[in-house]
């Protein structure tokens, strides 16, 4: 397997650390991660990934090692899609793929619809499609109740509870539960617990969600769509969707009519993974995410063990 290395960017007035595996003169495939993860989510697929691509799984702006912007504004969608583009041109690739997962997703989704001349593909891991999820943020009671945490990560000051106790609430609500079929270890937990307690790192992540205009519907707002347009979201890049059907946060409706938005729209769903499908499923999360950049280029995809 090929080993995993680490390195800085420095993108104009932000520098993010990353992790990388493979030569540098082959075919770039960034890989986002999402909330509260950095770029260890993706520790099993990297060096699988590395075997034939240049995999970069950088730690997000305000996450981990990465630089943390002070304010809301710097977590502006805008601010993403620049990182991302950032990291391609640093890497001198006028084209690339993007594999992401959760707020990852997001930014790739966005990534894509902006850029679809620098996008070769997409690999979407439970990540919504932003149109769709803003429809059900605010028409679909499973989703509006699963999504209260949004919310709740808008209050002033909840970092402070989210790190308590060794950031217990935080880490009881994600990956709690996989510790006991061992897809998580306690070299996990040390791992993410000390991405988390990095000085700044916690508000940082949380003004991802502050900086967002898609929060849950109140009382007053249910029923009410944000008034997005639907032709401003189309993709025109191939797109690969790995869904895990167990998912707590995202109902499974996030799925449903995608193909109205997406050109070229492959769907993988995975019975009994939840949310959190690089670590609970990691061989089969590597298995589609090569099968299918093989697919692209024309070549003869991997069997399945």
């Amino acid at each position: 397997m090929t080993a995993i290395n680490h390195d800085r960017a420095e993108l104009g007035d932000i520098t993010l650390h990353f992790a990388e595996c493979g030569a540098e003169n082959d075919e770039l495939v960034l890989m986002l991660h999402g909330f509260p993860e950095f770029w260890y989510c993706w520790k099993d697929q990297l060096p699988a990934i590395g075997e034939k691509y240049h995999a970069v799984a950088p730690d997000m702006r305000g996450y981990n090692l990465s630089d943390k912007p002070d304010g809301i504004k710097a977590y502006g969608i805008r601010h993403l899609i620049g990182d991302v583009i950032g990291l391609a041109d640093y890497f001198k690739a006028e084209k690339f793929y993007l594999v992401a997962h959760d707020w990852g997703a997001a930014i790739a989704w966005a990534v894509a619809i902006a850029n679809p001349d620098r996008v070769k593909g997409l690999v979407i891991f439970n990540g919504p499609h932003p149109y769709i999820f803003s429809e059900l943020l605010r028409h679909n009671d499973k989703q509006i109740a699963h999504s209260q945490y949004i919310a709740r990560f808008q209050i002033p000051g909840i970092e402070t509870k989210l790190l308590a106790e060794d950031c217990k609430q935080l880490w009881d609500w994600t990956f709690r539960d996989l510790i006991p079929t061992s897809e998580m270890t306690e070299a996990d937990e040390f791992a993410y617990k000390t991405a988390w307690a990095q000085r700044g790192a916690m508000t940082a992540m949380l003004n991802y969600y502050r900086a967002s205009p898609l929060v849950p519907a109140t009382e007053q707002t249910k029923g009410k769509s944000f008034g997005l347009d639907p032709d401003a979201f189309r993709v025109h890049v191939p797109t690969l969707i790995v869904w895990g059907e167990g998912d707590k946060m995202l109902v499974p409706e996030n799925i449903d009519g995608l193909e109205d938005f997406v050109d070229d729209l492959t769907i993988v769903r995975l019975p009994g993974i939840t949310h959190w499908v690089t670590h609970e499923a990691p061989e089969r999360a590597s298995f589609e995410i090569i099968s299918f950049l093989a697919g692209l280029n024309g070549k003869k995809a991997p069997e399945k063990d």
